[in-house]
């Protein structure tokens, strides 16, 4: 009989099948076996349990799954208010809530929030905005607001140097509005401005320019975030930039 040529290692894979049906005959027998101790058993699969690749712990991540699951319902139930208050209030149409994969994204538009080329909130905003911060709990560990513009350039007379300054002006007013009524620490929030340069729509129509001008609030919850996420606490200097940005007083 001649030698096979090479390092041949195909013999592995029937060896290693061979052993792990073994391991499975013996678990069965010693399940099916009369008197045996559950905890002895509990312990004695734990082993395995605990390596990669041998036996994968599926009801764990099924468990975690579960409660995550759950934990989005409520999270629904309670802006399931927020969104009933805008039904009555005939305003569905300019809040736009949507579940995201670490909270919640609320979409404000512009004929809501703001009168053209200003960062002042109209009195509906307001309201919109009180009931928003009246959910807010401390399970929510972040909140952004990202301001966006349409790509019209701001008037040569206005207190705004670009579309970037603006957006980033009402995104703090928003900002604040929410912070000073939800009672949460400052640095749970932070403010952001993308001005014209991420929009939704063609900027070659009104009702397209009409879409982009909006602001975006994230809502970050801490059962959804993962684990490195939430050790990295955002850092936001939300006051300094209302300051800056918002406090027309100082200039």
């Amino acid at each position: 009989m001649g030698r096979s040529k090479g390092n041949s290692g195909s013999w592995l894979v029937t060896y290693s099948d061979m052993v792990t049906l073994l391991l499975v005959f013996f678990v069965v027998l010693y399940t099916m076996t009369p008197g045996i101790d559950q905890s002895q058993f509990d312990n004695f699969i734990s082993y395995f349990q605990s390596s990669v690749g041998v036996i994968k712990n599926n009801s764990v991540v099924k468990q975690k799954s579960q409660d995550k699951d759950e934990y989005r319902k409520e999270i629904v139930e309670q802006w399931s208010v927020v969104e009933d208050f805008l039904q009555r209030q005939n305003l569905s149409s300019q809040v736009d809530i949507e579940q995201v994969a670490e909270g919640v994204k609320i979409t404000l538009s512009d004929s809501l929030t703001f009168n053209s080329g200003s960062s002042d909130l109209l009195p509906n905003a307001e309201r919109v905005l009180d009931e928003i911060a009246g959910v807010f709990t401390d399970e929510i560990v972040e909140t952004e607001v990202q301001g966006h513009t349409d790509a019209d350039p701001v008037a040569s007379s206005s207190y705004y140097r670009s579309n970037w300054h603006l957006g980033a002006a009402r995104g703090v007013s928003v900002l604040k509005y929410i912070q000073d009524r939800s009672g949460l620490e400052p640095e749970r929030y932070k403010a952001s401005s993308f001005g014209e340069y991420r929009p939704i729509a063609e900027n070659t129509t009104l009702e397209g320019k009409r879409r982009n001008r909006r602001v975006e609030i994230y809502v970050k919850y801490k059962g959804l975030m993962s684990q490195d996420e939430f050790e990295t606490p955002a850092v936001s200097g939300a006051e300094s930039s209302g300051d800056v940005l918002a406090g027309k007083e100082n200039n």
